[in-house]
C-alpha cells in the first residue's frame, strides 16, 4: 500500500473553526477502506478518546504561508550588517563573506532569491536577491572560490559576527573556537554550495 498523507486541513474537523497561523493542533490518520483519512483537531476539541483505532497520531502547528510571508523579519541582524559591509568591499575574502552571508540570509528568509545570471561583460555569475527589510534589490557575485577560500571566508564571517554581537570584546582579538554549536556546523551542499549556518 502506498502511503500518502496530505497537508493539514484549514479547519477543525470537529467544530469547523479555521486554524490560525502557528496554532497548535492534533492530527491523526485512520485507515478506512484501504485509504488513509486525515483528521485535524484544535486544542479545544481534542480528546484522547478520538485517537482510538487511529493509524498514526501527532502534534503539529498550523502553517499559513500568507501570514508567514507578511511577518517582518528581525530588523537588527549582525549577519545582515556583516553582509552589507562585505558586499561593498573588494578582495576575494570579502566576496566570500558576502556570498556566504547572502546564502544564510536567504535561508532565514530575510533575502528572497529572484534570479541568477551571467554578467555580460565579465561572465561572472551574479545572484539577485530582494532584501525584505529594506525592500531593496541586492546583487551578489558567485566568486567560484575553492574549498579553502570558502572555509577562510566562513571563519572571517564568524569572527565578524562575534565582534558585532560582543562589542565589549572588540578591542581584543575575537576568538572563534572549533567547538561550534549545531546551528553553526550544519552544512548544506545543495547545488554544490558549501554553507555553514550560523543563526542570528
Amino acid at each position: 500500500m502506498e502511503i500518502k498523507i496530505g497537508k493539514s486541513a484549514r479547519n477543525c474537523v470537529a467544530c469547523g473553526h479555521g486554524f490560525l497561523h502557528e496554532q497548535e493542533l492534533k492530527s491523526l490518520v485512520r485507515l478506512e477502506n484501504q485509504t488513509l483519512q486525515r483528521e485535524d483537531y484544535c486544542a479545544q476539541c481534542w480528546d484522547p478518546s478520538r485517537a482510538a483505532g487511529a493509524f498514526s497520531l501527532w502534534s503539529a502547528r498550523f502553517y499559513d504561508r500568507k501570514v508567514a510571508e507578511q511577518e517582518a523579519p528581525e530588523v537588527f541582524s549582525p549577519l545582515r550588517q556583516a553582509f552589507y559591509e562585505s558586499v561593498e568591499a573588494k578582495g576575494r575574502a570579502e566576496v566570500a563573506k558576502a556570498y556566504l552571508a547572502a546564502q544564510l540570509l536567504r535561508r532565514q528568509k530575510v533575502f528572497r532569491f529572484i534570479k541568477e545570471a551571467n554578467d555580460p561583460d565579465t561572465e561572472v555569475r551574479i545572484a539577485l536577491f530582494s532584501d525584505r527589510i529594506g525592500n531593496a534589490l541586492v546583487e551578489v557575485y558567485d566568486p567560484n572560490l575553492s574549498y579553502e577560500e570558502m572555509e577562510e571566508g566562513r571563519r572571517a564571517l564568524l569572527r565578524r559576527l562575534d565582534e558585532l554581537e560582543n562589542p565589549q570584546a572588540a578591542g581584543g582579538d575575537a576568538v572563534v573556537t572549533e567547538g561550534t554549536s549545531e546551528e553553526e556546523t550544519e552544512t548544506s551542499e545543495e547545488n554544490g554550495d558549501y554553507v555553514r549556518t550560523h543563526e542570528y
